[in-house]
């Protein structure tokens, strides 16, 4: 009867030892957020451009290659998250880039983009990685003529002269501030529309950013002569990357990116060369 009773027990033991749970398997991998696993997914990096060349932060070579500021960031994004870059070349303006983003055409946008409320609406931005103040590029002859003892911007405002911008921009919204509407002109690129308007005396100035005003005086021989660069000092410009309204992982990342790189000023932006990234 013992002996029954044993082998019971020893049987029990081993249906017991057969019902046990099997040891946990591997912990699984985590999972990518869905934004971030919709790019691995694709298999590339896929950024919006200016299609035209918008220096130093896009910069286009005779040969077609890409160049400039915008250009190396996004290279480097591309590298420190480990997949192909392909750039997204068909935007005519920086209205375009944002559009392409907002549709999800591109995971990121970079282009010297403004990061402004309206722009907002439609994407989100990254933390900037440079701010700038909107400047004037004016005409030396024209103002002389017009407000010999005057302070420019407070002579613009009081006066009736047209003032150049470029629509789609930043500074096109600020300068839809200093004047009536009726006296802004609009031109297609700021450098050579704007500056070759401001030089001929169609305006008495331009509303730019202070990297294209500085960069227009650089690059002209007779610049001091006819031309004068206006700092907004109580403006602020930030220039951010541009993402999808749904894409928030992808922008802390981003933004972590950001902040592990070197912080970038107006002179540095501008002693760069402009020459195709590597």
């Amino acid at each position: 009867m013992l002996r029954r009773r044993a082998l019971f027990a020893y049987a029990a033991a081993l249906a017991a030892g057969a019902a046990a749970p099997a040891p946990a398997q591997q912990r699984a991998a985590p999972r990518r957020a869905p934004d971030m696993q919709r790019v691995f997914d694709r298999g590339r990096l896929v950024v919006a451009v200016a299609g035209f060349a918008a220096p130093p932060f896009v910069t286009i070579a005779a040969d077609g290659a890409l160049g400039g500021h915008d250009i190396a960031l996004a290279q480097g994004m591309a590298g420190a998250i480990g997949l192909p870059l392909a750039f997204d070349r068909d935007a005519t303006s920086f209205d375009d880039v944002i559009d392409k983003v907002a549709q999800g055409a591109a995971d990121l946008g970079i282009s010297r983009l403004s990061a402004t409320p309206a722009r907002a609406t439609l994407v989100r931005f990254s933390r900037p990685y440079l701010v700038l103040h909107h400047a004037l590029l004016v005409s030396r002859p024209r103002f002389a003529r017009l407000a010999p003892d005057g302070e420019p911007v407070a002579a613009l405002e009081a006066g009736d002269a047209p003032l150049a911008i470029v629509p789609g921009t930043a500074a096109a919204e600020h300068a839809r501030r200093l004047v009536a509407p009726a006296r802004l002109r609009a031109y297609r690129r700021w450098d050579p529309d704007v500056v070759d308007a401001v030089r001929g005396g169609e305006v008495i100035a331009g509303c730019g950013d202070e990297v294209e005003a500085k960069r227009a005086l650089a690059a002209r021989p007779d610049a001091p002569l006819q031309l004068r660069a206006v700092m907004l000092a109580d403006t602020r410009d930030p220039i951010a990357a541009a993402l999808p309204w749904d894409s928030l992982q992808l922008l802390a990342w981003v933004d972590l990116y950001l902040d592990s790189a070197a912080p970038l000023s107006v002179e540095q932006l501008l002693g760069q060369p402009d020459k195709p990234a590597e």
